[in-house]
C-alpha cells in the first residue's frame, strides 16, 4: 500500500516575507469552535499528511481544501471559515449555520502512529504484554505464532502510517494475551468508542434479560411489549403483526431499513433526525416477511435495548452495570443509552477500554464464563453465535477469510472506524482492533485496514 500525502497548495490571508509551508497554512485554522446541539469540535492541522481535521468526541473527519479559506467535509458540504476585520479566523459557515471560534487553546490530538519511530519504524522491539491483574494472562508472540515475522511486519507497517488509523491491535492466543500496541497517543487505560460494535454487547445483556427471566423467550412477538408505551405504531400489517424478538436480533425483521441504503425509509441518518428513533423504528413500513431476508439495520438493537428497559423497568445502563459489567470487574467504561436527538453526536455507543473489550470476548468464548462465574448463560450465547456463513447470529456477524486456499472462520463484532472484536474459536485466538478510519468508504473508497490486516499478517502467522 502507498503512502498517500495530501500536499494542499494554497494562499491564506495577508503575503509574508516568508512563504508559509502548507502545514504552517492549516494552522491559521485550528482552535475549539461551536458545534450542533450546543456541543463544540476541535479543527486540528496534521503535520504528518498535511490535512485539516474536524475532531468530534474523539473521531477525525477530513475537510478538503478548494479555495482561500473554503474546504468541503466527508458529505462534500461546504465549510467555509469567517475573518474578522483583523483577517484572524473568527469561525466557520456549514449547512447554512455561523459557528464561532471560542478558542485557540484546545488539547491537540496526536497525529502520527508514534511519532518517536514514524521515520524509523525498523527500530521498534516487541515487548510482552503486562499482566496487570484483569485476568488476562501475558505470553510470548514467538511461544503463539509458529511464524511471528508476519506480525511484527504489521506493527511497523501501522506505525510508519501505511495503515493510518489503527489505534490499538491486541491478540490473545492459546489462552495467552500475547499482543498489545497503541498508536495515536491511545493506551490500555483510554477508553474507546466502539460505535456498532456496541449492538454486539446489547444483544448479550438482553439475553441476562432473558436468563433473569424478565423476559420468557425471543421468539415472543415484538410489538405487544410496545403497545402501552405506543398507541399508535405505523403502518400496521399482518406482517408487522408477526415480527418476533429474535427477528431484529437476526436482522431479519422486513422492514424498510438498511442503514448502507440510503434511499431505504429506516436508513440510520434519517432515524437519527427523528424524535424517538425506537418510536421511529417501529413505525416503519413492512417490505418482506418476518424471519426470511437479513437487512442489517440500526434501529434493530435500539428497539432491543429499549425493550430490556421497559421489562426490566430501569435503565438498561443500571441494568448493565449490575449483571454485565461490573460481574467482570469492568469499571473504566462509559455508556448513554438515550435513542433520540440528545445522541446524535455519541450514537447511543459503549466507550470500553481494549483489554476489556478482550476480556468480553473471552468470555463468549468460554461459553459465556468469567473467573468461574455465569455471565450469560451458554445457552444464550451458542444462539449467540449460531446461523449460517455471512449472516448475523444474535447481531454478531459470522466473518471468514480465505487465505492460501483454507478458510478460516471467525465471530464479529464490528463498527464504524474499524472497531473489529473477532472470536476464532478454530485457532483458539481472539482479536481486537479499534480505530479512527470513520466513514472510510465514504472517503477513501475501501473498507477499514483490520480488513487487510488480519488475512494478510495474523492468518499468514497462523500458516
Amino acid at each position: 500500500m502507498k503512502k498517500i500525502l495530501f500536499l494542499i497548495p494554497f494562499l491564506i490571508g495577508c503575503s509574508s516575507q516568508k512563504e508559509k509551508s502548507p502545514y504552517e497554512k492549516l494552522l491559521d485554522y485550528e482552535g475549539k469552535y461551536e458545534y450542533i446541539n450546543e456541543t463544540t469540535l476541535d479543527i486540528v492541522a496534521s503535520e504528518m499528511d498535511t490535512t485539516l481535521y474536524a475532531v468530534i468526541d474523539n473521531a477525525k473527519y477530513p475537510l478538503k481544501h478548494i479555495k482561500l479559506d473554503s474546504f468541503v467535509n466527508i458529505q462534500n458540504s461546504p465549510v467555509v471559515f469567517q475573518r474578522n476585520k483583523d483577517n484572524n479566523i473568527s469561525g466557520y459557515k456549514a449547512g447554512g449555520e455561523k459557528f464561532n471560534l471560542i478558542s485557540k487553546e484546545f488539547q491537540k490530538m496526536e497525529m502520527f502512529p508514534r511519532r518517536a519511530l514514524f521515520h524509523n519504524p525498523d527500530n521498534y522491539r516487541y515487548k510482552q504484554p503486562e499482566e496487570v491483574n484483569d485476568g488476562l494472562k501475558a505470553g510470548a508472540l514467538e511461544d503463539a505464532f509458529k511464524n511471528p515475522e508476519p506480525i511484527l511486519n504489521m506493527v511497523k507497517e501501522t506505525i510508519k502510517g501505511e495503515y493510518p488509523d489503527v489505534h490499538s491491535i491486541l491478540i490473545y492466543k492459546n489462552s495467552e494475551l500475547v499482543l498489545e500496541e497503541y498508536f495515536y497517543g491511545y493506551d490500555k487505560d483510554k477508553p474507546h468508542q466502539l460505535r456498532s460494535a456496541s449492538k454486539c454487547f446489547i444483544g448479550g445483556i438482553f439475553g441476562i434479560a432473558i436468563d433473569k427471566g424478565f423476559i420468557k423467550s425471543e421468539k415472543e412477538k415484538l410489538i405487544p411489549f410496545f403497545n402501552t408505551e405506543y398507541e399508535d405504531i405505523k403502518n400496521m400489517d399482518e406482517r408487522k403483526k408477526e415480527i418476533t424478538i429474535e427477528d431484529l436480533l437476526t436482522y431479519r425483521h422486513g422492514m424498510d431499513c438498511e442503514d448502507s441504503n440510503p434511499k431505504s425509509e429506516g436508513n440510520e441518518s434519517i432515524m437519527m433526525e427523528s424524535q424517538d428513533w425506537v418510536k421511529f423504528t417501529l413505525d416503519l413500513p413492512m417490505i418482506a416477511e418476518p424471519g426470511e431476508v437479513s437487512s442489517y439495520c440500526t434501529g434493530c438493537s435500539t428497539t432491543i435495548g429499549r425493550l430490556v428497559e421497559l421489562t426490566t423497568n430501569e435503565k438498561i445502563e443500571v441494568f448493565a452495570k449490575n449483571y454485565f459489567f461490573e460481574p467482570m470487574g469492568i469499571t473504566n467504561y462509559d455508556w448513554t443509552f438515550e435513542p433520540n436527538p440528545n445522541s446524535k453526536a455519541t450514537f447511543n455507543q459503549m466507550y470500553i477500554t481494549p483489554r476489556d473489550l478482550m476480556r468480553l470476548a473471552k468470555m463468549y468464548m468460554d461459553d459465556g464464563k468469567w473467573d468461574g462465574k455465569q455471565i450469560i448463560s451458554k445457552e444464550w450465547v451458542d444462539k449467540t453465535f449460531s446461523g449460517e456463513e455471512r449472516s448475523f447470529g444474535y447481531l454478531w456477524k459470522h466473518k471468514y477469510f480465505i487465505v492460501d486456499g483454507k478458510q478460516y472462520n471467525s465471530y464479529l463484532a464490528t463498527g464504524n472506524g474499524g472497531q473489529k472484536i473477532s472470536i476464532w474459536p478454530e485457532l483458539d485466538m481472539i482479536t481486537v482492533f479499534t480505530g479512527g478510519n470513520y466513514n472510510s468508504y465514504a472517503i477513501y473508497g475501501k473498507s477499514t485496514p483490520p480488513n487487510e490486516m488480519i488475512p494478510n499478517y495474523i492468518l499468514k502467522a497462523i500458516q
